[in-house]
């Protein structure tokens, strides 16, 4: 397993510091399967169209004012 210090959400001091790493497989960096995703940030019109591909690569760069939800699938 690679160093954590060195992983896109860090466990520092074996605390987690932004909600986000609930979410993500820090072995494989990658959001869980079992997560829904909304990832979008407002076009030129302020509508919510831009996708931020979050899921297919974790270390996608958001565009500006993005929303980022993230839901749990809890079977039901």
């Amino acid at each position: 397993m690679a160093e954590t210090k060195n992983m896109i959400f860090p466990l520092y001091e074996g605390y987690i510091h932004s909600y986000l790493q609930l979410f993500v497989n820090l072995e494989e960096d990658s959001i869980y399967d079992d997560v829904g995703v909304y990832a979008y940030a407002p076009d030129e019109h302020g509508i919510m169209q831009k996708f931020n591909p979050i899921r297919e690569n974790i270390e996608f760069n958001l565009y500006p004012d993005s929303v980022i939800q993230l839901q749990p699938d809890v079977g039901c």
